[in-house]
This record gives structure tokens, C-alpha cells and sequence, in this order.
């Protein structure tokens, strides 16, 4: 006999179309700023075989991200696929995010314990080469701030905050365990859906605690590292707490 407990666990399973995944994986790519605003996507035939999917699948997912404006497609000889930057309705933003305060706590939960514990171990397993990487996307992001503060345009804070996704990666990937890397990506990802689009500027606060998360990596001091981290995070959600009382 089966309990009404084990019923409740059970759903029924949904056959997921190809293209639906494709999809997934191409949003994922440009929330994470691996491509950025302007960018050329690979190709039509690039990515059926980087993803080992028929062409027909690829351009189904492609009209999928076309209609939702985050590539622009180019058809004929020459053509390709461009990454642009969202458009949002900031105050429409608002309300949904007021609407849905228990997402936005939620999200912020999700990302202090995956990304506390990947900056822990990052203390504790970074190497050089690791320090390299972020030194340079440090050194990055303190010039796209410099730039951002003196114009204030969408492109600009795009730039910081794919600045901003690639340190946290970075973080990640120092770490050196693939299943939290995953959970880093998903956590800010996450994230960024719901509260990403309210960064129409950026405040000359927003590159501050990055430097010491660095510092504390570099010197193997993962409670430290972790520390700066939750901080960091919660700067961030005090931010987001702030700005939807307005």
C-alpha cells in the first residue's frame, strides 16, 4: 500500500524538448557573461555541434531568445547571432520584486552558503594561476567602475557586472570542485534574474569588498575569506532592501 506522503513526493515526469535545453544553456551562458552585449555567438552549425543537436533544434532555440530580445539575429550571407544588452521596464521591476520579496530572500540565502563555502575552500586550494586570473579581473573591474561612474550607460554597468559574474567564477573555480561550481552559477544566476535588471547605475561603493576578499584568499585564510564574502553578499541585499522601500 502507498502512503498519501509518498503520493505527494511523486509528479509526473515531463518530456523536456531538445530545444528547450539548448536554450537553457544559451541563457545561462549570457546571464553569466560568457558572451557579452555585442558579441558574435558562434554559428548556427558551431553550436549544433558544440551541443551535438540537429541544426533544426539550434534554430528553434535561437527564435526562442530572439523573441525574447537577448540576441538579435542576422540572416543571409554575413549573417550571424549577436548577443544585446536586456531592456527592462524598471518600474515594473519594482513591483514584481515587491510582489515576490520571498524569491528575493530566498536567492540571497541560496547564494551566502554556496558562495561562503566556495570561497572557503578557494583559501585553502587557490593556486597561482588562480590568483592571476583574479588579479587581472580585479584590476578589470576597477577601470570599468572609473569608466561607469563617469557615464553612466547601460553598456557600462554591463561591463562591470560581467566583470563582477567572471571574479565570483573565478572564486569558484579556485575552489576546485566542479559540483560547487555548478551551485555558484546557479546561485547567482538566481539571483541576478529577479534583482539584476534594478543596476541601471552603479554606485562608486560597488568594487569595495572585492579586493579584500582577494587579499584574504591569497593568504590561505578561508574563515576570513568566507567573512568577507557574507558581507559582501548581504552589502548587496541591504542594497536591493533599500531601493524597493523607495
Amino acid at each position: 500500500m502507498v502512503s498519501p506522503s509518498s503520493k505527494a513526493a511523486l509528479s509526473p515526469v515531463r518530456q523536456i524538448p531538445a530545444h528547450e535545453l539548448v536554450v537553457d544553456q544559451m541563457r545561462r551562458a549570457l546571464e553569466l557573461g560568457q558572451f557579452r552585449p555585442g558579441d558574435r555567438m558562434p554559428t548556427e552549425r558551431e553550436l549544433s555541434e558544440m551541443l551535438d543537436v540537429s541544426r533544426t533544434t539550434v534554430r528553434a532555440a535561437v527564435a526562442v531568445l530572439e523573441r525574447e530580445g537577448l540576441i538579435a539575429v542576422r540572416r543571409g550571407r554575413g549573417g550571424g547571432f549577436t548577443v544585446q544588452a536586456p531592456e527592462y521596464d524598471a518600474a515594473q521591476m519594482r513591483r514584481e520584486m515587491r510582489a515576490n520579496k520571498r524569491a528575493i530572500r530566498d536567492a540571497f540565502d541560496y547564494r551566502i552558503i554556496v558562495e561562503t563555502g566556495a570561497t572557503r575552500l578557494a583559501a585553502e586550494r587557490r593556486r597561482s594561476v588562480d590568483l592571476t586570473d583574479l588579479h587581472k579581473l580585479l584590476t578589470g573591474m576597477d577601470a570599468a567602475l572609473d569608466t561607469a561612474l563617469n557615464d553612466q550607460s547601460g553598456q557600462h554597468t554591463t561591463e562591470f557586472q560581467t566583470l563582477d559574474t567572471a571574479f565570483h567564477m573565478g572564486i569558484a573555480q579556485a575552489a576546485q570542485n566542479e559540483r560547487l561550481l555548478d551551485a555558484v552559477a546557479d546561485a547567482r544566476r538566481r539571483m541576478w534574474l529577479p534583482v539584476g535588471a534594478i543596476f541601471g547605475r552603479l554606485e562608486p561603493n560597488a568594487n569595495d569588498f572585492h579586493e579584500s576578499i582577494l587579499e584574504a584568499i591569497e593568504n590561505r585564510e578561508p574563515e576570513l575569506a568566507a567573512e568577507r564574502m557574507e558581507a559582501h553578499i548581504n552589502d548587496t541585499r541591504h542594497t536591493i532592501e533599500s531601493w524597493l522601500k523607495r
